[in-house]
């Protein structure tokens, strides 16, 4: 098991170390695709059009995901390095749960919060990296551009005591306390329903860890100003140690997890007087 999972760590080093390694290289022929006529970006390769304001092109995006264990909400803010490829930093945070999560109530009392029998903690996953965006298909004045990207950083996963509303001494209960899980005391049959969610934020866990991403984006916007794009790719969190989310069961110190993502956002120009005096 220690091999594997050295393995698994190494293969995200690299993944994240690739990428950086790709970044300090110097990006300076680009070979443009061909354009439609009377477009920007016949102006761009007739050198009618300024190419200094295309190639400082700067992007800001946010938006909502869904992935194979959760959701969330990420933020991305990105710099052109030439014309094909983008320089991102982007942050982002997510719910994590686990598959084998079972929703459950309390089947005496009528009214009840529902918890997640043999949850521990709950996981909130949090992560900033640095990585590419790398134009396949531009659009241009319309269309859809493509573009694949990859991404690495930092990633940690915030872990909330599970706390939940004991029945005491037994049905019909005589009073309820609140109670952190424990899974050698607390069954079906005296567990009321769950606490409220901020009970146990005092006791918040974090596990530092490092991650990975690649996917595609489709922009369909139909200005060039304004980004309309949906994502789709893998996600690979890895922890220095074990993420306690359920009880009973081996918990890993990963999360390999699939995601779509909805981003809107600007392009603005970053222009240089001085420059253009000169």
């Amino acid at each position: 098991m220690f091999v594997w999972r050295s393995y698994v760590f190494f293969g995200l080093v690299l993944l994240i170390v690739l990428p950086m390694m790709a970044l300090a290289q110097d990006d300076d022929a680009v070979e443009m695709p061909v354009a439609p006529k009377g477009s920007v970006a016949e102006k761009i390769q007739d050198r009618t059009f300024d190419d200094t304001e295309v190639l400082r092109k700067q992007e800001f995006t946010g938006g909502i995901m869904v992935h194979s264990q959760g959701f969330g909400a990420i933020l991305r803010r990105s710099k052109n390095k030439t014309y094909r490829r983008k320089r991102v930093i982007e942050l982002e945070a997510v719910s994590m749960e686990h598959p084998k999560e079972l929703r459950s109530v309390n089947p005496y009392y009528e009214n009840t919060r529902s918890y997640n029998y043999g949850e521990l903690n709950q996981i909130v996953v949090t992560r900033l990296g640095y990585g590419r965006h790398n134009v396949l298909y531009a659009k241009f004045d319309k269309g859809v551009e493509i573009r694949y990207l990859y991404i690495g950083g930092l990633s940690v996963a915030w872990a909330k005591p599970i706390y939940l509303e004991i029945g005491y001494p037994a049905i019909p209960y005589e009073y309820i306390a609140t109670e952190r899980y424990d899974p050698e005391r607390h069954f079906v049959d005296n567990i009321y329903g769950r606490a409220s969610e901020l009970t146990g934020i005092d006791k918040m866990r974090l596990y530092p860890g490092i991650y990975g991403r690649f996917g595609f984006s489709f922009d369909y916007a139909k200005q060039q100003k304004n980004i309309s794009s949906i994502e789709t790719g893998i996600i690979i969190d890895y922890y220095v140690q074990d993420v306690p989310m359920m009880a009973k069961i081996e918990n890993d110190p990963y999360y390999l997890t699939f995601y779509v993502s909805l981003q809107f956002g600007t392009r603005w120009y970053k222009k240089f007087a001085n420059r253009k005096e000169q």
